[in-house]
Parts: structure tokens; sequence; C-alpha cells
């Protein structure tokens, strides 16, 4: 309960301070943007890094392949379709 009322306490005064000056809310709202630029080409590096080691492979010669063109029976005739 008390950490809280410091936090609250600690932010009135940081809002305060900023916002006297025009300037310091340019130069806050231009830091937004690019942490969030960071932040989304961050998550874009993240996702294509585990896309590539962690892709699935699939063999031709996997009897257990979850396709279905895969798996073939072998008989001794071929039907045409």
């Amino acid at each position: 309960m008390f950490k809280n009322v410091v936090i609250i306490i600690l932010v009135f005064l940081l809002c305060s301070l900023l916002f006297q000056n025009k300037e310091n809310v340019n130069i806050l709202v231009k830091d937004l943007v690019d942490t969030k630029e960071l932040v989304v080409d961050g998550a874009d590096y993240v996702k294509k890094t585990f896309e590539k080691e962690f892709s699935v492979k699939v063999t031709e010669d996997d009897p257990f392949s979850l396709e279905k063109n895969s798996i073939k029976e072998e008989t001794f005739f071929e039907e045409e379709k």
C-alpha cells in the first residue's frame, strides 16, 4: 500500500515537471515513438529467427509424414484418374 502511494506521488511530480515545458513533451513523444519502432523491429527479428531455427522440416521418405500426398500405397497396378 505504501509503495503504491509513493509511486503515485513520483508519477505526479514527474508529470508536473514534464508538462511545464512543451519541448519536454515533444522529447517524450519522440522517445516513445522510437521505442515502439525498436520493439516492433525486435519482435519481427525474433519471429524470423524462431521460424528459421525451429521450422518443421518434412522429408519425402518419411513414412509418418502428416502430408496427405506423401503416403503412397504399393500395389501391383496403377489406377488411372
